[in-house]
């Protein structure tokens, strides 16, 4: 009997509907529900003009692929919170931010030199989102969005110390950054069609933040330096999410 089950279950992960649950409703058809909780009934048990209303999901998670271009791997989990509201949490880590490096300051891409020890840092987001239909998590929504992250790497050479000596050993590259934000998406968590989510947004805000920039003196060669700068500048985001609900 536990063979059979075994084949059974192995059967069902190879069928293609492996992320789907079907279950019998009581009568003579069965409802097959996905990963999110939505409900599809077979035509043998619905009811002439019967609605099926989706089983919205109470958490959902998520991974963002285009934070890899600013060196951000944050993991999401959304919590539904009723109809209208959710709320959305991330943390992750930080490495190498490609675009301010790679493509705004013209460095390449995947050498790194032989004087720099990168360091992860790390990056986390809190945010409320208000669904426009009472359908939440799924649908357009606008989200405030509070972030924080920062990068790391140490920078080794000569540089000249506070009693005025040159001296060798290394200097911390880091940068800091708290960002507000205003958010505006679309998740389609209730597509009957898919088990995953998609969650498309765009956001504009502000960003605060300080930057110890280590780099090398023009006026003396091999020397390096660390420039401090305090940052407050707008800021545009927009990407992709891709999730699963539970």
């Amino acid at each position: 009997m536990k063979s059979l089950t075994a084949l059974s279950v192995v059967f069902l992960l190879l069928s293609g509907d492996s992320p789907s649950l079907y279950s019998q409703n009581g009568s003579s058809g069965y409802e097959r529900v996905n990963v999110f909780g939505e409900q599809h009934i077979s035509s043998q048990s619905r009811k002439p003009g019967e609605t099926i209303e989706p089983v919205m999901p109470s958490w959902d998670v998520k991974f963002c692929p285009t934070a890899l271009v600013r060196g951000e791997v944050p993991i999401y989990c959304e919590h539904r919170l009723s109809n209208r509201y959710s709320i959305e949490a991330a943390l992750g880590i930080t490495f190498e931010d490609y675009f301010r490096e790679n493509i705004l300051e013209g460095k390449p891409l995947f050498p790194k030199p032989a004087n720099e020890d990168r360091l992860s840092g790390i990056t986390s987001r809190l945010g409320l989102r208000y669904f426009f239909r009472k359908r939440a998590p799924s649908g357009m929504y606008l989200s405030p969005e509070l972030e924080y992250k920062n990068y790391r790497k140490d920078v080794h050479g000569v540089y000249l110390d506070s009693d005025g000596r040159y001296t060798s050993g290394k200097l911390r590259d880091q940068q800091s950054y708290s960002e507000l934000k205003v958010l505006l998406g679309f998740q389609n968590t209730e597509n009957y069609e898919h088990d995953f989510l998609f969650d498309w947004f765009v956001g504009f805000g502000l960003r605060a933040g300080a930057e110890d920039n280590v780099s090398i003196d023009e006026l003396n060669a091999g020397v390096i330096k660390n420039r401090h700068v305090n940052v407050l500048a707008p800021v545009l985001s927009f990407g992709l999410k891709l999730g699963l609900g539970l």
